[in-house]
């Protein structure tokens, strides 16, 4: 009986505190949109949190307007990301004014390299978020 009682306890103890383990993850958050001549630079930050260094990351972004339309799709390529330090990449999208923009739609992850680190683990961690107000990303 004692015996049966202590190995509850034990695994009442052992499961949840895995269940509670922090989870692999990719975070990427839209932070900022602004005018620039000629175009419409975002800029991202990105952490990555996958328990080693990334090599390479290329995200497929599609871009649409406020209405809803595509307006393109666009690679993004935040190039190296370290592990659990942040990052700041920025993409110009040419001949786009930010207004235009009402949502940016992660697709794929094109490629993401690292130790043990496949595009499928990449896009399985994903978390995204926007501090915009008027630009969503979704993914």
């Amino acid at each position: 009986m004692k015996k049966t009682v202590l190995t509850l306890l034990l695994t009442l103890w052992v499961v949840p505190s895995a269940l509670w383990a922090e989870q692999p993850a990719l975070d990427i958050e839209l932070n900022a949109a602004q005018d620039r001549e000629g175009g419409c630079r975002m800029s991202f930050v990105a952490m990555n949190g996958l328990g080693s260094d990334l090599s390479s990351l290329v995200l497929e972004a599609v871009v649409f307007t406020p209405e809803g339309g595509v307006d393109r799709l666009a690679l993004l390529d935040f190039q190296d990301l370290p592990q659990a330090r942040p990052r700041v990449r920025q993409f110009d999208l040419p001949d786009l004014a930010c207004a235009q923009v009402g949502q940016v739609l992660i697709n794929a992850v094109n490629a993401c390299s690292g130790a043990d680190l496949t595009p499928e683990t990449c896009s399985a961690a994903i978390t995204l978020r926007s501090r915009l107000d008027t630009i969503a990303i979704t993914g």
